[in-house]
């Protein structure tokens, strides 16, 4: 019975009205424990209810810590042992290895933090042995986990699909822990507390990747959803020297000061420092490319990011390969994200066949608040559109400007 279908909620509720009747017309220990029965069904639907919208525990072996089929625990052996190239009759070239270990942190005098690192089939292929891949650094939402990125979104999976396919070139990604716990949000910066948190993403994971792993000197594509996007974006732009590209996923553009994120800020002007949508309107930097997406019901990711899109026009940070896009039946969830990552990673680093990418306007994307646009297949060949408004059309028009590294698509809508 899987843990996001209609028959766990029916079960649970069904266990739940049989304790109520047995309360009513039982007596004695039998109307006790079935009174504890029915309590916990009910908090249980309630949890699974939660769940089912939210998509973050698909299966039970995610619910209980096996997320991965290629999860592979670094202990005493270490990394080297682990990533070992494979013999030539053992390759799985359509196969990623995802290792879980941890990252010291000496930079920011904090303890180590779990993290998950994906290398790509290509890693451990002898024909690529002396190879260098790009990095991407993946942040999580808040609360979370670093697991998320596998349980929630399926990373792994979907790598391992889009590289073998040709739609992502073969890159490390690493998961660090960005917040050390699930007691508050750190935001991706050093707290007025004292909690490093910053120091160690910037410095601390990237040393440790850069000693440890086969990584190509270029800067790095930070990528994230929700608080996540938000701290792909900051870092980016205020560490332009070490981030060629940031990509988020219903993130947003000015710091937080609430219950979550709170305590956070060594003064208004530091919180202000730390919001990019303030940092592109007064500093100037090396060229950074962005990809910013935004699910059409999720009102306020879209006003977030349609702002910040629009600063970056108006303070001259608009590059010529940005995306705007707007996800036609996006929500804050799991599901959303998950099938929005494919394209996001293959705008980033493009294989040899990179999806079309579906690019929005600013109109196209505020009208998105007052009716729905045209809604694409994602993973789709492009003819494979259908409009959901009457009258519509969708298509999708190749961008002409020469382009060394990608090919964009335009998504216009025609009346």
């Amino acid at each position: 019975m899987a843990l996001i279908g209609l028959p766990l909620l029916l079960v649970l509720a069904a266990l739940v009205v049989l304790g109520v009747v047995v309360v009513v017309r039982c007596a004695g220990v039998l109307r006790w424990g079935s009174l504890g029965l029915a309590m916990l069904c009910l908090v249980g639907g309630v949890a699974a209810g939660v769940n089912r919208h939210y998509g973050l525990y698909r299966s039970w072996s995610d619910l209980f810590g096996v997320p991965s089929r290629d999860l592979v625990h670094i202990g005493a052996a270490g990394v080297q042992a682990a990533v070992a190239p494979l013999p030539a009759r053992s390759r799985r070239l359509d196969h990623g290895t995802l290792l879980q270990l941890q990252i010291p942190a000496p930079r920011a005098h904090l303890a180590s933090r779990q993290a998950f690192v994906y290398l790509p089939p290509q890693y451990r292929d002898p024909a690529y042995a002396t190879t260098s891949f790009p990095v991407v650094e993946a942040f999580q939402g808040s609360p979370g986990r670093p697991s998320d990125w596998i349980n929630g979104l399926q990373l792994d999976r979907q790598l391992d699909q889009a590289i073998a396919h040709g739609w992502v070139a073969p890159a490390i990604v690493v998961i660090p822990d960005t917040n050390g716990g699930l007691a508050r949000s750190l935001e991706c910066t050093n707290t007025a507390d004292g909690k490093a948190d910053e120091t160690f993403l910037v410095q601390d994971v990237r040393a440790f990747l850069t000693a440890t792993f086969r990584t190509a000197p270029a800067r790095w594509t930070g990528i994230g959803y929700s608080t996540g996007g938000y701290c792909a974006l900051d870092l980016a732009v205020r560490h332009a020297d070490l981030y060629a590209r940031a990509v988020s996923l219903d993130g947003y553009a000015h710091a937080l000061d609430d219950g979550y994120a709170h305590g956070l800020w060594h003064s208004a002007m530091d919180r202000l420092q730390h919001s990019p949508d303030w940092w592109i309107a007064h500093h100037r930097s090396e060229p950074i490319e962005m990809y910013l997406l935004a699910g059409l019901n999720d009102p306020e990711a879209v006003q977030q990011t349609t702002s910040f899109w629009t600063g970056l026009a108006r303070h001259n940070w608009r590059r010529p390969y940005d995306a705007l896009v707007g996800q036609p039946d996006g929500h804050h969830t799991f599901y959303s994200w998950e099938s929005a990552l494919a394209p996001a990673l293959s705008w980033a680093l493009p294989g040899a066949h990179p999806l079309p990418i579906a690019t929005a306007s600013l109109t196209q994307l505020r009208a998105a608040l007052r009716r729905p646009l045209c809604s694409a297949r994602l993973h789709a060949p492009a003819t494979e559109l259908h409009p959901t408004i009457p009258g519509a059309v969708c298509h999708l028009q190749f961008d002409p400007r020469p382009s060394p590294r990608r090919r964009v698509f335009a998504h216009r809508l025609v009346k």
